[in-house]
C-alpha cells in the first residue's frame, strides 16, 4: 500500500479557489490527513503506467469533481465517468485509477482521512467494500460547506476539534441522504409524504398501523419494510415522534394537565407520555413547559 508519507499524495494545483490543508480536522476519534484541490489536472497520483495502472489508497478517500470529466475505475468493479458533482468515496486499500482523458479539462477536491470513527462508518457499510459513487447538487452548496469545515473563515467563532469532526461527518451523512433522495422517483416521494401525513395525524393508536397500511394498498409487513427503507424509522417510531411534536404545541398553548394531553394523543397514561417525550425532546414535558414559560 502507498505510504502516508509519500509526497505525491499531498499537492495541489491552484485555481479559482484553493484548498491546501494538512490535518485541517483532527482529534482522537479521527482526522482529515490532507485536503487539496487540483484545477485543470492532466493526471493524478492514481495514474500509474501500465501494467501497474492501479494504485492502492492508504486512507479513506473522497474525490469530488469540480469541473470537466474524468474516467474512474478500481478493483472493486466500479467503472464510471466523473462529472461536476460526482463524489467517489473509497475505503483504504482499494486499488484505483482516475483522471482526465487526453486534452480534457478536469478539476477535483480530494481528501484523505482516517480514524476509529470512520472505521465504525465502514463497519456499518459506509462506504462499504465497494467504492461509493454519489451525485451532489447544487455543487457550490456542497463545496462551500466542505470548505468552511476544512478552512474556517477567520470571522467565524472557533470550534473544538471534535465539533469540526462532527460537522465533517454530518456533511458525509447529508451527502448520502441527498444521493438516496435523488434516486427516489416522484411517485415514491409522493408515497412517502402521504404515509408520513397519515401517520402524523390522529392519535397514537388510532387509526391502527395495519389500517394505514391497508389504506395505502399493502400489507403492514410490506408497508413497514418500505417505510423503514425510506426514512430509517419504523411507522410506529415515526408516528410517536410526530405526536410528541404535536404535544409540544399543546404544552405551550394550553394549561391542560399531562394526563389530559396524554389521553387526547393516545398514550396509555402520563408516565408513558413523559417517557416518550423525553426520548424525543431530551427533557420531560414538565421541564419543557417550565423552560419555555419562563422565556
Amino acid at each position: 500500500m502507498a505510504s502516508e508519507h509519500d509526497p505525491n499524495l499531498y499537492f495541489n494545483i491552484p485555481g479559482p479557489w484553493n484548498v491546501n490543508a494538512t490535518r485541517p480536522v483532527h482529534c482522537d476519534l479521527g482526522q482529515v490527513v490532507y485536503a487539496g484541490t487540483k484545477w485543470n489536472s492532466q493526471a493524478t497520483y492514481a495514474h500509474a503506467p501500465p501494467p501497474h495502472y492501479l494504485r492502492p489508497t492508504p486512507n479513506y478517500l473522497l474525490v469530488l469533481t469540480l469541473e470537466g470529466t474524468a474516467d474512474y475505475m478500481d478493483d472493486t468493479g466500479v467503472r464510471c465517468t466523473l462529472q461536476p458533482g460526482t463524489l467517489v468515496w473509497s475505503k483504504p486499500g482499494i486499488n484505483q485509477s482516475y483522471g482526465p482523458q487526453n486534452g480534457v479539462r478536469w478539476s477535483e477536491l480530494f481528501l484523505w482521512f482516517n480514524g476509529s470513527v470512520f472505521d465504525a462508518w465502514q463497519s456499518a457499510g459506509f462506504p462499504g467494500e465497494r467504492s461509493r459513487v454519489l451525485e451532489l447538487s447544487p455543487l457550490p452548496y456542497w463545496t462551500d460547506r466542505l470548505r468552511r469545515i476544512l478552512q474556517p473563515p477567520s470571522d467565524t467563532p472557533p470550534q473544538t476539534p471534535l465539533s469540526r469532526l462532527c460537522h465533517f461527518q454530518q456533511w458525509l451523512a447529508d451527502a448520502l441522504q441527498q444521493d438516496d433522495t435523488r434516486h427516489q422517483t416522484t411517485e415514491t416521494m409522493q408515497w412517502r409524504e402521504t404515509a408520513e401525513r397519515m401517520l402524523a395525524r390522529g392519535r397514537l393508536g388510532s387509526p391502527s398501523l395495519e389500517q394505514i397500511a391497508a389504506d395505502l394498498g399493502m400489507s403492514y409487513s410490506a408497508f413497514r419494510k418500505r417505510f423503514v427503507h425510506m426514512t430509517g424509522k419504523s411507522p410506529g417510531e415515526f408516528r410517536a415522534d410526530a405526536i410528541v411534536l404535536r404535544a409540544c404545541s399543546r404544552l405551550l398553548e394550553s394549561t391542560h394537565t399531562l394526563a389530559r394531553i396524554a389521553d387526547d394523543l393516545g398514550f396509555h397514561d402520563a408516565f408513558h407520555f413523559s417517557r416518550r417525550f423525553k426520548q424525543v425532546v431530551g427533557m420531560s414535558p414538565k421541564d419543557f413547559r417550565r423552560q419555555h414559560t419562563l422565556r
